[in-house]
């Protein structure tokens, strides 16, 4: 039965291959339409855009603490598939949960960033832009 009322944040994660990024604190699924504009000098109320759809994309994103010993996906893992110009399987769910919606996509690690401070944890950031088409299922 798919969760009920309010989505607890600690329960979607972003998968890698059917295995969640370890340590993960957030994680983000953006869509974005880029408008294309289709005023001319036939349209009435001269000054105002007109606009029709265009090129759709997504981006994934995730910050997460750096452990080196996770059975999850690490930063060292992230770090050879962006190294490699791997394409990944991804996924934004809630971990299977039967009938909860997720979203699929493949896409690239295009950026990734670490970070240390003084007696702090070390963080990761992990940028996926999709490559093509995201679809929406629901987990059975």
């Amino acid at each position: 039965m798919a969760t009920t009322g309010i989505i607890n944040g600690t329960n979607l994660r972003i998968y890698r291959n059917g295995v969640a990024i370890a340590h993960a604190v957030t994680c983000t699924l953006d869509f974005t339409m880029e408008p294309r504009e289709t005023l001319t000098k036939d349209l009435p109320g001269a000054g105002w855009t007109k606009i029709a759809p265009g090129r759709k994309s997504a981006t994934l994103t995730t910050d997460g603490l750096i452990a080196y010993d996770s059975a999850n996906e690490t930063v060292m893992d992230l770090f050879d598939v962006f190294s490699a110009d791997t394409l990944l399987a991804l996924r934004f769910d809630t971990g299977g949960e039967s009938g909860d919606p997720y979203w699929d996509g493949s896409g690239y690690c295009t950026a990734l960033n670490m970070g240390a401070t003084v007696e702090e944890n070390a963080t990761f950031s992990a940028t996926f832009t999709v490559d093509g088409q995201v679809t929406r299922g629901t987990n059975s």
